[in-house]
């Protein structure tokens, strides 16, 4: 949704006005046609969507050229471009990341002084409480210390808060918030599915989304603040996290403007393809190909036309297959002795699978309309299910069992990925041989480093294609096994020693204009930089 200032110009009048009788000059100069106060109802939306980054632009520059590369979902097969290879270009960052986040900041500390004078607001602030506080997670964990408490109130060169500090009072927000829509307010500002892109005004489905968030950020802090994970954890658990699909949080999109899905809108710019590391869990994590794979990926152009022409028994590739992350544009494009490009686009599988694109993979014909209305995933309930899987093996009072969470995320995982997808498209037949065998299987005597191994590598799949999150899992875990990239711009990150990016460096403009960017004390005293771990990063260390 473009939102769109409209400046009205005020007319400069003669010299005598200043001097005549003021006795209407309010009535004077107040707009007849203009609304004297606007329902916050109307500023929601334009708060889900910024923070959420539903407009293509701020998506690809943000979501797919940095954290969907980091999580290794997607690989870049666009000539000059670096972010794969951990090159920093500050005009993605800052349109994608920087800006959404701070204009939605200022959006809801706006609202927070109105509510008092307008309680009919409070419903509709305790949403934008939530969302906000999904999107500052994120940030915090692409960024480490960032501008918070004291940021987007109009003061220039905002103190830095402490990473721990966000995430206490990100706790703080949540509960709050699911704790005010519990009261079940009277006399509240109507909120419809216009309004509320998320939930349709649904409160209680907002109070189990706050819990599901509560649950996924305290897991975040077990290894460097467990106490206080455990806590909060339980705390979520008993206050009733997401229990069934339709709990989702999933974005409407109204593709406005000619504007549809931004993954579905960018993939057919054919800039990324789906990553080695990919198609590798894809097909080697069980015995069996993972049944989501042709749910989200195209089969090949080459095997296509290989299918067509009859020619495939001497076809070099395959019919799904990744590139590998952080390769240079001469290995990228390098022929072998036949003439066969390996990396080329023709020959790796782009995001045109089933869900978005059923007439490439079920018929082959070219995808010709990418203004697809499907929802955008914010969380799904399958995650949620793995959060309780890994709170079960911890040993959190009421999470569960540890197997019947990680069987129950799998399967919701599924639905989710063939969800509006005709069934005579795909066959079930697989599912249970895909949970019951090879890496997949559950093992009660495993260690729990194995259990955790299963559970977060069933998590980075069912995210997808949620590149903040799944990159925050790789780095608070190590799990998947991601592939160091081939090459690193980055000096200061090796990939032959299993270095990788560990958060963005802050802006340009920070570094020059705000003196806090700079301090010592940044990041736990270690600094800024794409090789410097945030606070909860403790793996290894």
């Amino acid at each position: 949704m473009k939102n769109l200032n409209k400046f009205i110009g005020c007319c400069a009048f003669a010299l005598p006005l200043l001097t005549a009788c003021t006795g209407g000059y309010d009535s004077m100069n107040t707009n007849p046609a203009a609304a004297n106060k606007v329902s916050p109802a109307y500023t929601l939306p334009t708060v889900i969507e910024l923070v959420t980054n539903v407009s293509c632009d701020p998506y690809q520059r943000g979501e797919n050229l940095y954290t969907q590369f980091y999580a290794q979902y997607f690989a870049n097969t666009h000539a000059s471009w670096n972010s794969d290879r951990y090159g920093y270009n500050d005009g993605w960052a800052v349109a994608g990341f920087w800006n959404p986040y701070y204009s939605a900041l200022k959006h809801l500390k706006v609202l927070k002084n109105e509510v008092t004078e307008n309680p009919s607001y409070n419903n509709i602030y305790q949403m934008m409480r939530i969302i906000v506080a999904e999107r500052t997670a994120a940030m915090t964990d692409i960024y480490g210390d960032m501008p918070y408490s004291k940021a987007a109130l109009g003061n220039d060169g905002p103190e830095y808060d402490a990473q721990k500090d966000i995430y206490y009072d990100i706790f703080k927000e949540l509960t709050e918030a699911s704790d005010v829509l519990g009261q079940n307010l009277a006399n509240q500002e109507t909120c419809t599915q216009e309004q509320d892109l998320i939930y349709a005004g649904d409160t209680q489905k907002w109070r189990k989304f706050a819990n599901s968030l509560r649950l996924r950020y305290a897991l975040r802090l077990v290894n460097v603040d467990p106490a206080k994970a455990k806590a909060e954890g339980e705390a979520a658990l008993a206050a009733g996290v997401m229990s069934k699909e339709d709990e989702s949080a999933m974005e409407k999109v109204f593709a406005t403007a000619g504007w549809g899905h931004p993954l579905y809108m960018i993939c057919a710019w054919n800039s990324f393809t789906m990553s080695k590391t990919m198609e590798n869990i894809f097909k080697h994590e069980s015995t069996v190909y993972d049944p989501r794979m042709p749910m989200w990926f195209g089969q090949t152009h080459g095997y296509h036309e290989a299918q067509v022409n009859g020619t495939l028994a001497t076809f070099k590739g395959k019919q799904f297959q990744g590139v590998p992350n952080g390769l240079t544009d001469p290995v990228r494009l390098s022929k072998d002795a036949d003439g066969y490009v390996q990396y080329s686009v023709d020959n790796n599988s782009a995001p045109w699978g089933l869900q978005a694109f059923p007439e490439w993979n079920s018929a082959g014909t070219e995808i010709t309309n990418t203004v697809l209305t499907l929802p955008l995933k914010v969380m799904g309930y399958s995650e949620v299910c793995f959060l309780k899987a890994e709170a079960a093996v911890r040993g959190w009072a009421g999470s569960g069992s540890a197997q019947a969470n990680y069987e129950a995320g799998i399967r919701a995982s599924f639905a989710e990925a063939r969800a509006g997808v005709a069934e005579s498209l795909y066959s079930t037949a697989n599912d249970n041989t895909y949970i019951t065998t090879g890496n997949v299987a559950w093992n009660s005597a495993a260690s729990t480093d194995a259990k955790l191994k299963k559970i977060i590598t069933q998590k980075w799949i069912a995210l997808y294609p949620d590149g903040n999150e799944a990159w925050a899992e790789f780095k608070r875990t190590g799990y998947p096994e991601l592939m160091p990239v081939y090459k690193s711009d980055n000096p200061d990150i090796n990939p032959a020693t299993g270095q990788f990016v560990k958060k963005l460096r802050y802006p340009d403009a920070e570094r020059r204009d705000n003196p806090h960017a700079t301090e010592s004390t940044l990041n736990g005293g270690k600094g800024d930089g794409m090789n410097v771990r945030v606070w909860w990063d403790v793996r290894g260390l």
